[in-house]
């Protein structure tokens, strides 16, 4: 049989009965706009082989409330997460080292990201119009009091 190794430029896009997805294991990226606009999306498990997560990958996908970026993943791709006004949780696993400009723009309710690794690059905006606390692990490098103009703090001053 064939084996999905990528989920490919808006494959799902604008799918909006689609409620979960569970991406298989042998997927190793998902492309630009792959889950854009599927609205009623509430849940979604990416595994851990994915390394790279396009640009609007999953775009005003108002029914996510939270997200884990695995381990794997090395880079958030631009407006990745823009737009998702549901999402109150990211967390990022320790390989991710760039973020892309807009990836968590317009999420309104986001109130926490978690990040497992070192800081990594931010584009421009990332969180525009998104007013998270970032909290990160305290033997991880390169974090200062803010990151992408938002206060850092540590894992365990979560409340």
């Amino acid at each position: 049989g064939k084996t999905v190794t990528s989920i490919g430029h808006q494959a799902f896009k604008s799918c909006t009965s689609l409620t979960r997805i569970t991406i298989p294991d042998s997927v190793t990226s998902i492309e630009s706009e792959a889950f854009g606009v599927c609205s009623s999306l509430t849940s979604i498990t990416i595994p851990d082989n994915v390394t790279s997560i396009g640009r609007f990958a999953f775009f005003w996908c108002d029914g996510l409330t939270n997200i884990t970026i695995p381990e794997g993943v090395t880079s958030i791709g631009e407006s990745a997460l823009m737009g998702c006004n549901r999402l109150t949780n990211i967390t990022i696993g320790d390989s991710v080292t760039s973020i892309g400009s807009s990836a968590f723009a317009g999420c309104g309710k986001l109130n926490t990201v978690t990040f497992h690794g070192d800081a990594p690059r931010a584009g421009n905006y990332t969180f525009i119009n998104s007013s998270p606390t970032i909290y990160r692990k305290p033997e991880a490098k390169g974090w200062g009091d803010t990151w992408a103009g938002r206060p850092v703090k540590l894992i365990s001053e979560k409340p």
